[in-house]
């Protein structure tokens, strides 16, 4: 259980946060990859234990995606309706789920299970980006609510926060698809990309918070990876504006995909 615990001394990796500038540029960008792409990047790049890069990787992505969803935020593009509702659900997931790893990790059960949901996730969240991709924009109907789907913004924002805080996956890829499920017709995908963002940010916060007051946490990769990432995602959100980037969208897609292969046969 030592090995799993970390000091506050920082050091800054410069690949580390080589590979967190160009993750974050494409969370700006698409509201994908903070814990999709960073998360098996630490584990299969670094060598970061599976429940070390989880936690960490949390509380990097609260503070990247709420950069990046400020960006978006000054641009008011977000739906904020329909995230309050998301938000509800998501968070008492994100309880859930961080209740149910801490309690692995304390009782010093194999945590090599991890890798399991951790690669269906990432697959399912690469499909997701597949099928948004193949979804044809329809013409604005300003009277489309999400009232109809009272019930379905909270229970899936649930889903997403279980999945977030067991395995740091979920809100960006898994967000988008509810998202794009549950938007009006013709929402820009600027609106989608900035609501995304600042969904994760309560559910990946609460998650976060639960890992580290029990040490998982790793501050010295976490500043290395935040030294990256937090340009990255301004410079990414920036370029949003200006692109429709479906096939960012779809390289991202594809990457997805191929890291969850990895994660699972590794």
């Amino acid at each position: 259980m030592s090995i799993l615990r970390h000091s506050c001394r920082v050091e800054i990796e410069l690949l580390t946060s080589a590979a967190a500038a160009l993750v974050g540029f494409l969370v700006g960008l698409t509201g994908v990859g903070a814990g999709a792409l960073m998360t098996p990047i630490l584990i299969l790049g670094f060598g970061v234990a599976a429940p070390v890069a989880i936690a960490t990787d949390l509380v990097y992505a609260t503070i990247t995606k709420l950069v990046g969803g400020v960006t978006h935020m000054r641009a008011g593009v977000i739906q904020w309706r329909l995230l309050k509702r998301l938000w509800i659900g998501g968070v008492a997931g994100a309880v859930m789920g961080a209740g149910i790893v801490i309690a692995v990790v304390e009782l010093e059960m194999d945590t090599s299970w991890l890798k399991y949901p951790l690669g269906v996730i990432i697959g399912l969240a690469s499909i997701s980006l597949f099928l948004r991709l193949r979804r044809k924009q329809k013409p604005v109907n300003p009277s489309t609510e999400v009232a109809s789907n009272s019930w379905v913004a909270p229970a899936g924002g649930a889903g997403i926060g279980l999945a977030v805080s067991m395995t740091s996956v979920g809100a960006g890829a898994l967000g988008m698809a509810l998202l794009t499920r549950l938007s009006p017709r013709g929402t820009t995908p600027q609106s989608l990309v900035g609501t995304d963002l600042l969904l994760a940010v309560p559910i990946a916060l609460t998650a976060g918070l639960g890992y580290l007051v029990t040490g998982l946490v790793d501050f010295s990769l976490l500043l290395s990876l935040l030294v990256g990432s937090i340009p990255g995602v301004v410079l990414g959100s920036a370029v949003s504006r200006k692109i429709s980037g479906p096939l960012l969208s779809a390289v991202v897609a594809t990457a997805l995909m191929a890291a969850a292969v990895l994660v699972l046969l590794d």
